[in-house]
């Protein structure tokens, strides 16, 4: 599996103090050697359940639902979640070995009393320890978080700081800005009161690996599963994903389920009042959403189309928790399009994530060399080695046609009902729902240019 290696250099090993108010330190990292930013420290309200929240986010990343067949699983230190402070909120985010299920956890200005001394992004070293550590926490005892060391302290000679090497899986940055587009796809199907997703829950097999795709669905005695396709449900495979939720249920006032018009990927929000958590699952355990190519549009846009718009959004980008596409296209003078369209390349960047419960995309930049993204996509490579060989031949405009030579074949590319179509075998296995091959790629961009 192809890796880009990353430095991270720790000031000290997360930890939490003894004593009669426990302090989470978690210690940061960033890719630079420069010393590790200080973004937040304060005294969470609710301690137990931001505890639970994080437990459970690492409990997600330390994770692998799918195996491939014949294949013995290579252990990847994976355990590092990405932590955004700005806006006032704190937000832990990461994915399972597997790439099959992503989580974050947002902890709300509410939920604590303190500072956020800075805006940024970075990874935290967020281990077994710390799990176990986390499990200790009771809400009598107290629990102050601090993101970043609670200070620099330079020492002589009997200074360390730790440092590891890690090499982060391509797939695992490519799931990161994937999942936002995903996410932004989607819509509110149900919302359920936590008591009754609980009861559904544990109605669940235990240790499910079967890959037919069962819809869940709200009914009048709450919700129910069944294999036949509901259109008021939602489509889920791999059930044994959403035991995450189960022991964060007794604390949640209610659950919110979102899911594509295609029904392949699905979100599933559990609300806290003052945090949330979001559990978002590619279509199938063994579909990783780092190649679910619903970015690849986006990517291509971003060097192709409105590039003074995506200037001018970025320009306005100062951690906002919400980025509402109206407010911005009046600000900037941009038509709300337009902006939408930026937002999706941002996303896509690894500079906004999206919030499905808000609706909205926020602002975050991913910790990590976000120069190569482009290149870690061989479909959108691919394309665009056929643009610059000259490979598409326009047909005609309206309604959109044109012809891609790929080697001693040509593709024929057509728009059906607003939607382009390609005849090579890779589109007609996945129908578009597993994002444009490389011979649409190749047309859009030659069609807008």
């Amino acid at each position: 599996m192809s890796a880009v290696p990353q430095t991270y250099r720790y000031a000290h090993p997360s930890f939490v103090s003894d004593g009669a108010r426990p302090r989470l330190t978690l210690s940061t990292a960033a890719p630079d050697a420069g010393a590790p930013p200080r973004f937040f420290e304060g005294r969470m309200l609710a301690p137990r359940l931001v505890a639970e929240l994080l437990t459970a986010v690492h409990l997600v990343v330390g994770s692998r639902f799918f195996t491939p067949a014949n294949t013995v699983a290579k252990t990847i230190a994976l355990a590092d979640p990405v932590v955004t402070s700005g806006g006032g909120l704190l937000r832990f985010e990461g994915f399972s070995s597997c790439c099959s299920t992503y989580v974050r956890a947002d902890v709300l200005p509410a939920a604590y009393d303190g500072q956020v001394i800075a805006k940024g992004t970075t990874n935290v070293d967020f281990n077994a320890p710390m799990r176990a550590a986390l499990a200790r926490v009771r809400d009598e005892a107290g629990l102050e978080l601090a993101v970043g060391p609670d200070e620099l302290t330079l020492r002589s000679g009997s200074a360390e700081v730790t440092e590891r090497q890690v090499e982060l899986p391509t797939r695992w940055i490519r799931g990161m800005v994937e999942v936002q587009s995903c996410q932004a796809a989607m819509r509110r199907r149900f919302e359920v009161s936590a008591s009754a997703a609980l009861r559904f829950l544990r109605t669940l097999p235990r240790a499910s690996t079967s890959r037919t795709p069962l819809w869940i669905v709200p009914g009048p005695a709450g919700l129910f599963a069944t294999t036949r396709a509901a259109a008021n449900g939602v489509r889920v495979t791999g059930t044994r994903r959403l035991r995450v939720l189960e022991a964060l249920l007794p604390r949640a006032r209610s659950l919110a389920v979102f899911a594509d018009d295609a029904q392949q990927a699905s979100a599933w929000v559990l609300d806290f009042g003052d945090a949330r958590l979001t559990l978002a699952l590619s279509p199938e355990v063994w579909r990783g959403f780092s190649g679910e190519g619903q970015a690849l549009r986006a990517l291509l846009h971003a060097s192709t189309r409105s590039a003074g718009a995506l200037a001018r959004v970025r320009s306005v980008l100062q951690w906002q928790p919400r980025l509402d596409a109206a407010t911005l296209a009046d600000e900037l003078a941009l038509d709300v399009g337009e902006v939408e369209d930026t937002l999706r390349v941002l996303g896509a960047c690894g500079l906004a994530g999206f919030d499905v419960a808000e609706g909205r995309y926020f602002h975050r930049v991913l910790p990590f060399d976000l120069s190569d993204v482009e290149d870690m996509h061989p479909r959108l490579a691919a394309a665009r080695e056929l643009i610059d060989g000259g490979a598409v031949s326009i047909v005609k405009a309206s309604p959109f046609e044109a012809t891609v030579r790929s080697g001693d074949v040509a593709h024929r590319v057509r728009e059906k009902a607003g939607e382009l179509h390609c005849t090579c075998p890779w589109f007609a296995a996945h129908q578009g729902q597993r994002g444009p091959c490389k011979h649409v790629l190749a047309a859009e961009a030659s069609r807008g240019a």
